[in-house]
């Protein structure tokens, strides 16, 4: 198979992780299936989107897992030059919505799979592709509880997320949090005798700003930036300028270095809110509250220099040096779950989620390669 029209075919299925992500999973299953191998899904609560776990090769535990989410983040109000899900050749780059963010890995990986399915295979080889890796690496969860349910240990897994084919080893933890501000309505022209959600929210997204600079004083050279962020990324609130709002909402995130405890930077924020914040609203409003709830959460991946991942992928690769990022990745749940994980895939994180995503023709070739060469070792 060719490589380069599997990545075109991928991203020529719109998986925008609020819509499904079917017909790429039946799209990979049959070309999976068709080269011999075991096929398993996981779904959402819906049904509407599907975890693929594939496996070529021997039954039972060991071998090596190459993992690719299949959803990509939103085209809204983005200016592209092209139709995002049209993929384009231009130069030495392939254009399109998840080009390298990660259907540049995905699609390497499945063009393959005809050539895993024919290799004397000692070790086995899956495949897990996942949904909703870009809103808190939602689906993985699924496909790694049927994996325990099944007594199945893979050896280890690569995750193909852009790292221009580079070693990583470590990355930041994560979590998508919503806090509601709850105040009293008010006629703005007596803001004493009502509680203020949206001023309230502002003192609260101050409240962040705050915490994040006492983290910087927690610090891991490794990454970048070498600390624990906290930041607001988004506001609702308020209906007209002369009513004082009733509520307020303030989307926000935390980056934890992996190996600390990102409860505590939770808990941290929640009670100095209600201690600092709070306590002048409820003179006015004795209903005043935060409402905290988190929404997504993913763990960082903790280096382990020594783990049966990074010492494969440092093997097949050459490679020196293994790297730490800020992003985050399923890697993590992959280790939790018991199973070393490294990231190494095509492309540079600085194009994803950007309009005109693309990835270097040769970053695909080279993918091929480091896959070519992993398949040697599981038949070696």
């Amino acid at each position: 198979m060719n490589t380069l029209d599997t990545v075109k075919d991928l991203i020529g299925f719109d998986t925008t992780s609020r819509d499904s992500n079917l017909a790429l999973i039946d799209y990979a299953q049959a070309l999976l299936e068709k080269s011999g191998a075991r096929c398993r899904r996981t779904y959402d609560e819906g049904g509407a989107k599907a975890n693929l776990f594939a496996t070529f090769g021997p039954d039972g535990d060991g071998g090596f897992v190459l993992s690719g989410h299949t959803d990509v983040v939103p085209v809204d109000g983005q200016d592209w030059s092209s139709d995002p899900f049209k993929p384009e050749v231009r130069g030495s780059k392939l254009f399109g919505r998840g080009a390298c963010d990660m259907k540049g890995f995905v699609g390497t990986a499945l063009a393959l799979a005809p050539q895993i399915g024919k290799a004397k295979l000692n070790k086995p080889i899956h495949f897990a592709l996942s949904y909703d890796e870009e809103v808190g690496c939602a689906g993985v969860k699924g496909l790694l509880d049927d994996l325990k349910a099944q007594n199945l240990k893979p050896a280890l897994a690569i995750i193909g997320e852009p790292t221009l084919m580079k070693i990583v080893g470590a990355h930041k933890g994560g979590a998508k949090l919503v806090t509601r501000c709850c105040g009293r309505e008010h006629h703005s022209s007596g803001p004493e005798k009502g509680a203020n959600a949206v001023m309230m929210a502002g003192e609260f997204v101050a409240l962040l700003d705050k915490v994040w600079d006492e983290l910087r004083a927690d610090t891991d050279p490794r990454f970048d930036p070498p600390y624990s962020t906290v930041q607001a990324t988004v506001i609702h609130g308020g209906t007209a300028v002369n009513i004082l709002a009733r509520e307020a909402e303030v989307t926000w995130e935390y980056r934890a270095l992996p190996d600390r405890d990102p409860n505590a930077i939770i808990a941290r924020i929640k009670d100095r809110a209600a201690a600092e914040v709070l306590p002048k609203y409820h003179h006015r409003a004795p209903e005043a509250a935060f409402h905290t709830t988190l929404h997504a959460q993913y763990p960082g991946l903790v280096m382990d220099e020594d783990s049966a991942a990074i010492r494969l992928a440092r093997e097949l690769t050459g490679a020196n040096q293994v790297e730490a990022v800020a992003y985050g990745t399923e890697a993590g749940h992959f280790q939790n779950y018991g199973i070393p994980a490294v990231i190494c895939g095509p492309g540079s994180i600085d194009q994803a989620h950007r309009p005109d995503e693309f990835c270097e023709l040769s970053e695909l070739e080279a993918c091929e390669a480091f896959l070519r060469k992993v398949i040697a070792k599981a038949a070696s």
